[in-house]
């Protein structure tokens, strides 16, 4: 092994990364109340000769950036790894929450309070994203502490505001305000870089093509009526349930239609996305009320869309089929990002340098991801959008045995994403003579 990379592996230890993870999942920073978590980070990369600052992008919502300077940046890329601080646990009022999760709401995996169980870490945000974010954290400070200087500056970026929750309705305000917005602060305020890393849960393999979405609200209008007087014919629910069927025939035959499959530069495949279609909300009535027929029913879709296509494009179509239906149909939407696939050789020289550390650190070859983790939006999207190359590689998920088991790491995947992570800074930002 190289001896740079032996000195910086040497300072990478299992009990420093997991008591970084677990510090980190012990502040509670749902979306809107990030600012906690944002004040750790970047107090402990400043103690750690990391550079950390805030950036603010609400009320008690920060960005925390750190960086190693280059010393020659004429010579290597500077590289940034992304990681966010909002946890999809706690986003919404409890009743919601359950609504959505279920009992897994309840359960002690879903608390900001660290534990181990059967050797494997768990707590708010442990895979997603906070023990992730505790690995390149944990590669900076060990490249640091090895004395080792970079040519390239390396930059860390813990941000808030990740989460795919959108305003609608009475939701309203920070805590639905997400899907990206810290990061594109970071980058629009000139926090950039020539390569990115968003270390998004892959099994430390690389990704780099991801689906748009669109949120859609869908109003099905009915006629307000006592229970003497009920007319099924104007009932809103009655109305929206074979509009509900006949979404999901839609989405499972638009899904099949648009699959999209993308390769490397040496033409093998990399990987496929799955654009899926859920309703995933239905509204209508009050529940002290099931006396009173509705005057109208709300539905919320999420429609996921194929790189080769712009949401608005999708949009049309769903908006058309959905006329063909009921004419009546009142369409919203309120969330709408373009996905990305760029050219292989757009990310090429990136991969090659995160698959090399992956072969070091793991001895193996990497291989293709499940088209699961291909079909979900990630931050990488905006990188894109910006110009510059990044790709998706975190640690986990874990197991897929359970939906708590799923949510954890090992300190074993802990410890060897910081070396991976580390070996790439190295690589990518180069090591100073």
């Amino acid at each position: 092994m190289d001896e740079n990379l032996q000195r910086v592996f040497d300072q990478i230890n299992e009990e420093d990364t997991l008591s970084l993870a677990k510090q980190l999942i012990a502040i509670p920073s749902p979306p809107g109340g990030e600012g906690p978590v944002g004040v750790f980070m970047a107090e402990w990369m400043k103690e750690s000769g990391l550079s950390g600052r805030l950036q603010e992008i609400g009320p008690e919502r920060y960005n925390a950036i750190g960086r190693i300077s280059g010393v020659n940046p004429a010579e290597g890329k500077s590289l940034m790894y992304n990681g966010h601080l909002d946890t999809s646990q706690g986003g919404l009022d409890p009743h919601d929450e359950y609504l959505v999760y279920g009992e897994l709401s309840n359960h002690k995996s879903w608390q900001p309070v660290p534990y181990m169980e059967d050797g494997r870490l768990y707590g708010a945000g442990s895979s997603n994203c906070k023990g992730n974010v505790a690995t390149f954290m944990i590669a900076a400070k060990a490249i640091k502490d090895s004395g080792i200087e970079l040519n390239n500056d390396l930059i860390l970026a813990g941000v808030a505001a990740e989460t795919g929750k959108a305003e609608i309705d009475q939701y309203q305000g920070p805590r639905y305000r997400g899907h990206g917005i810290g990061t594109q602060q970071l980058l629009n305020s000139g926090v950039t870089s020539d390569y990115a890393v968003v270390v998004e849960s892959s099994r430390m393999l690389v990704n780099w093509s991801l689906p748009g979405v669109l949120y859609l609200k869908l109003t099905v209008k009915g006629h307000p009526a006592y229970i003497p007087y009920i007319d099924n014919a104007r009932h809103p629910i009655y109305k929206a349930l074979p509009i509900i069927d006949a979404i999901r025939e839609w989405g499972e035959q638009y899904t099949k239609d648009n699959v999209y499959t993308y390769s490397g530069t040496d033409g093998k495949p990399r990987g496929e996305i799955r654009p899926n279609v859920n309703v995933g909300s239905i509204r209508a009535g009050a529940p002290p009320k099931p006396n009173y027929q509705p005057a109208v029913l709300n539905m919320y879709v999420d429609i996921r869309t194929s790189p080769a296509r712009l949401p608005q494009d999708v949009e049309r179509e769903f908006r058309a089929f959905v006329r063909g239906l009921d004419p009546e149909i009142e369409v919203v939407t309120y969330r709408s990002q373009t996905g990305s696939a760029p050219e292989a050789t757009f990310v090429e020289d990136l991969t090659n340098h995160i698959e090399d550390s992956y072969r070091t650190v793991y001895q193996t070859d990497p291989i293709p991801l499940h088209w699961e983790q291909h079909s979900r939006w990630h931050d990488v999207i905006i990188y894109h959008e910006h110009g510059i190359p990044c790709v998706k590689c975190g640690p986990g998920p874990g197991p897929e045995g359970s939906d708590y088991t799923r949510r954890s790491l090992s300190p074993e995947e802990l410890v060897k994403a910081a070396k991976m992570y580390a070996a790439a800074a190295l690589s990518i930002c180069q090591v100073a003579e």
